[in-house]
């Protein structure tokens, strides 16, 4: 009988039972014949059932709560949708970041509500016109290298009593 080529890609395949019944015939005719293949085969079935007997056993399926949790989920289907999507969490968080705009929005208006625009301008004139010395010698300040040196910018005038402004 002529040798055929080592099947070790079909070894586990065989020893599962998940071979075609022509394969599975000749890997079986190719292991009687050699002695090396028929030691791996026999390895792999050894470390197969280490595995097998190192798995848990899986949970026993309650049938009673498996039924109950289908017919939940077909009745919850049959529900009309009209007022369900007002449930899930988006349209709920939307609906309080909206609030809570509106909120913080009240309450600015409320807090800012005495002063109008033109309040609001009549002040900024104010600080304006307060520091209006100060920025008729902006050239001077644009040269200074430390803002410290503000003291000597107010002081100009004294520093130069000839010249004005």
């Amino acid at each position: 009988m002529a040798m055929t080529p080592h099947p070790d890609a079909l070894l586990i395949a065989y020893l599962r039972g998940e071979l075609a019944e022509n394969d599975r015939r000749s890997v079986a005719d190719h292991l009687a014949a050699c002695s090396e293949c028929a030691r791996a085969a026999e390895n792999f079935q050894r470390i197969l059932n280490d595995l097998g007997s190192s798995l848990p056993q899986p949970p026993q399926v309650h049938w009673g709560a498996y039924r109950a949790e289908l017919g939940e989920k077909l009745e919850a289907r049959r529900r009309p949708w009209r007022w369900q999507w007002l449930r899930r969490p988006v349209p709920l968080a939307l609906s309080a970041a909206a609030a809570g705009v509106l909120l913080i929005l009240g309450v600015q208006s409320w807090i800012s509500g005495p002063l109008g625009n033109g309040d609001l301008a009549s002040l900024e004139e104010t600080v304006v016109a307060s520091r209006l010395d100060l920025l008729r010698q902006y050239a001077v300040i644009e040269r200074l290298d430390l803002w410290e040196d503000l003291d000597v910018v107010r002081r100009l005038d004294e520093l130069y009593p000839g010249r004005k402004g």
